[in-house]
């Protein structure tokens, strides 16, 4: 799947916040934002450092209630 594939939904990018042509970025918790593709690249970081605190706050409760 090439990335041109991927922005075929029209929308709203949430990073620079233009109609585009727009890629879905999920979260862990359960939220998603979308991203054109001028801003993918840092929408894809970002989504990812959020996704990463999120598994390290899950495992630190998870340790308290073990």
């Amino acid at each position: 799947m090439g990335r041109k594939s991927m922005f075929t939904e029209e929308g709203t990018c949430d990073w620079c916040k233009k109609p585009s042509f727009v890629a879905r970025h999920d979260y862990l918790d359960g939220k998603f934002n979308r991203s054109c593709e001028s801003c993918y690249d840092i929408a894809k970081i970002d989504v990812r450092l959020f996704n990463q605190g999120e598994m390290k706050m899950r495992e630190r409760m998870a340790q308290q209630l073990g």
